[in-house]
C-alpha cells in the first residue's frame, strides 16, 4: 500500500509542480512578487527557507499538491464607517486613515492608530510595482496562462522519449465512441487496424445459464472452429446457419484450450442456442511504437492534442450523463466515474503490475486533463481568471471603467474553491467505498 500511496504522490508532485512553476516563473519574469510556494495542502506544518526575494518555500500536512500565491491574490479591501455608520469607499480610505478623523471596523470599534498604519501599509500593496494586477492586461494574462505551455511540454517531452525508445498502448478505448487517432488509447477498430488486435476467423462463445449451449457442455471461452465441417467466418454466419437448422442436428468442432472436442445438439424451435458469439481477437505481444527522434516529436505533439480533445469529449459526456440521461443506469455510471486522487492510487497499483511506461503514460494523461479542466469557464480555475483579465481590459480600454473589482472577482474565486473542496470530499469519500468494496 505504502508503494503505491508513494509512487501516486510523486506523479502529483511532478505533475503539479511544472503547472505551478508556469505561474511562478512567469511571474518573476514580469516582476510581480510571489509570496509563498507551498507544497500541499493547509495548514501549514513548516516554514522550509525564504529565498533573496522573500519568496517562503512551505510544507503543509496534505502533500498532494502545490500552489503559487502570488501578490494580487489576497486583494486588500476594507470596511471602514464614520461614526454616522456611514461607509467610507475604498479610495477616500488613505486620506481618512492619515487624517484624525475617528473611525470604526464593522464590529463598531475604534480603529487604533496602529490598525490604521496596518491598513494603510496593505491599501498600498494593491497599487505596488510588483502586484499582478496593476501589470499590463497581457503580462496578467501570460502569467494566468502559463501552465498551458508548461503541462503541454510536459506531456509532449516525455511523450517524446517514450516513442523514441518504444512504447505499447495502455487500453482500447471501448467506452467513447470517437474518431480521434489517438495512439495510446485507440479504439477497438483503430487497434485492428493498427494490428494491435488480431481477429482470427473463428468465434468465443459464452452460454447463459441453463441454456442450450451449456447444457451440451459447452464452456465459457470455448472457440468455434466448425459447424456441420463449415469453417466459421463471422458471427453472423454462425446465427445464419444455426437459425437453418431449427429442430435438426448439429456438429460443432470447438477448441478449448489445447483440445479439439465435437460436440452435437439439435437446435430448439427458436433457432438459437442462447450464448454470445464473441470476436476471436488476441493481443499482438510484439506490437509497439518506435520512431526517430524528429518524428517522435510530430507523433507526441498530435497525441497530446488529440488527448486533450478526447478529454474535453468525455467531460461533455459526463456532464451530459449527469444533467439530462437518457437512463437512471446511465446517471449512476457517471457518478461512479468520477474519482479523485485517492482511486488514481489504485490505478497506479495496477499500472505497477505492468510496466513502467504505463506510469509515466499515466502521469502525463493527469497532465492533458489537469490543463483541460483548467480551461473550463468555472470561477476559481485559470480559464476564468484570464477571462477575467480579457473582459475588464476590454471594458477599461472602452468606457475607462473596471467592470468587475478586485474585492469581487476574490469573492468570486473564494466561493467556488470552497464548493470544490467540498465536492473534492464527496469524491474522495466515493472514492474510499470504491476501494473498500472493490
Amino acid at each position: 500500500m505504502f508503494i503505491w500511496i508513494l509512487v501516486s504522490l510523486i506523479i502529483f508532485s511532478v505533475i503539479v509542480l511544472a503547472h505551478e512553476y508556469g505561474h511562478f516563473k512567469t511571474a518573476r519574469m514580469f516582476g510581480v512578487k510571489v509570496y509563498e510556494f507551498w507544497l500541499g495542502i493547509p495548514p501549514k506544518a513548516k516554514k522550509l527557507w525564504k529565498d533573496k526575494k522573500w519568496t517562503e518555500y512551505t510544507l503543509n500536512w496534505l502533500p498532494i499538491w502545490w500552489f503559487v500565491r502570488l501578490k494580487w491574490e489576497n486583494y486588500n479591501y476594507f470596511f471602514v464607517y464614520n461614526k454616522d455608520w456611514k461607509l467610507y469607499k475604498q479610495e477616500e480610505l488613505v486620506k481618512v486613515l492619515k487624517s484624525d478623523t475617528s473611525v470604526y471596523d464593522a464590529k463598531w470599534n475604534k480603529i487604533s492608530k496602529e490598525e490604521r498604519e496596518d491598513a494603510l501599509q496593505k491599501i498600498k500593496e494593491n497599487s505596488d510595482e510588483d502586484n499582478l494586477i496593476n501589470k499590463s492586461y497581457i503580462k496578467q494574462s501570460i502569467v494566468i496562462l502559463a501552465w498551458v505551455i508548461m503541462n503541454f511540454l510536459l506531456a509532449i517531452i516525455i511523450y517524446t522519449i517514450l516513442f523514441t525508445i518504444w512504447v505499447k498502448p495502455i487500453w482500447i478505448n471501448d467506452k467513447l465512441d470517437t474518431s480521434l487517432d489517438i495512439k495510446l488509447f485507440p479504439t477497438t477498430q483503430q487497434a485492428l487496424d493498427n494490428w494491435l488486435l488480431i481477429e482470427s476467423p473463428w468465434v468465443v462463445l459464452f452460454p447463459l445459464t441453463w441454456s442450450l449451449a451449456q447444457t451440451s457442455w459447452i464452456k465459457d471461452w470455448d472457440i468455434l472452429l466448425k459447424i456441420n465441417d463449415f469453417k466459421i467466418d463471422t458471427a453472423t454466419w454462425v446465427q445464419d446457419i444455426i437459425s437453418s437448422n431449427i429442430w435438426k442436428e448439429i456438429s460443432l468442432e470447438l477448441k478449448r484450450e489445447e483440445n479439439t472436442i465435437d460436440l452435437k445438439m439439435q437446435v430448439w424451435e427458436n433457432g438459437k442456442i442462447w450464448t454470445y458469439l464473441v470476436p476471436n481477437i488476441d493481443y499482438n505481444p510484439k506490437f509497439n511504437y518506435k520512431y526517430d527522434l524528429w518524428n517522435s516529436v510530430i507523433i507526441s505533439v498530435k497525441e497530446v492534442y488529440w488527448e486533450s480533445l478526447l478529454t474535453f469529449e468525455a467531460l461533455w459526456s459526463l456532464f451530459r450523463k449527469l444533467i439530462a440521461p437518457k437512463t437512471i443506469e446511465e446517471r449512476d455510471d457517471a457518478v461512479n466515474s468520477m474519482s479523485w486522487p485517492v482511486w488514481i492510487v489504485w490505478v497506479v497499483n495496477d499500472a505497477l503490475k505492468w510496466w513502467v511506461s504505463v506510469i509515466v503514460i499515466l502521469a502525463c494523461l493527469i497532465s492533458i486533463n489537469l490543463w483541460v479542466f483548467n480551461l473550463l469557464p468555472i470561477p476559481a480555475l485559470d480559464w476564468w481568471r484570464f477571462l477575467f483579465i480579457t473582459v475588464n481590459a476590454i471594458i477599461r480600454k472602452t468606457i475607462w471603467k473596471k467592470w468587475i473589482s478586485p474585492r469581487i472577482e476574490w469573492i468570486i474565486h473564494l466561493s467556488f474553491f470552497v464548493i470544490f473542496i467540498f465536492l473534492s470530499i464527496i469524491i474522495t469519500y466515493n472514492d474510499v467505498l470504491k476501494l473498500i468494496n472493490k
